[in-house]
């Protein structure tokens, strides 16, 4: 499984609960020079929960991908703020597990 994988599988199994999108960040090379866009370090997907409107940010791991610095610090940025931050990691290869802690996590609060 693809990190792009399991985002797809966490935005499909969150969406039905509320307002779920992607959240990309990176960089791109246009007309010789080199745009950035996003905010580094934030989550992959931001969701928006039914009816509250309570905001989780939903950071995706597959493997033993790392947890980097920024998002660790956009972690606590946005639990300070009053969101949830979820770190949904795949070991599985089926991204099952991730999807089931991130479902566990939304529907406990």
């Amino acid at each position: 499984m693809t990190h792009h994988d399991l985002v797809n599988r966490l935005l499909l199994a969150v969406s039905p609960h509320g307002l779920a999108w992607s959240n990309n960040t990176g960089a791109l090379k246009a007309d010789g020079r080199m745009i950035r866009y996003g905010l580094v370090g934030s989550s992959d997907i931001l969701f928006a929960k039914r009816p509250t409107g309570r905001l989780f940010c939903i950071e995706a791991k597959v493997g033993r991908d790392a947890w980097r610095k920024p998002q660790q610090a956009f972690a606590q940025a946005a639990e300070a703020a009053g969101a949830v931050y979820i770190l949904a990691r795949s070991t599985d290869g089926t991204g099952d597990d991730a999807v089931a802690a991130t479902l566990e996590a939304i529907h406990g609060r």
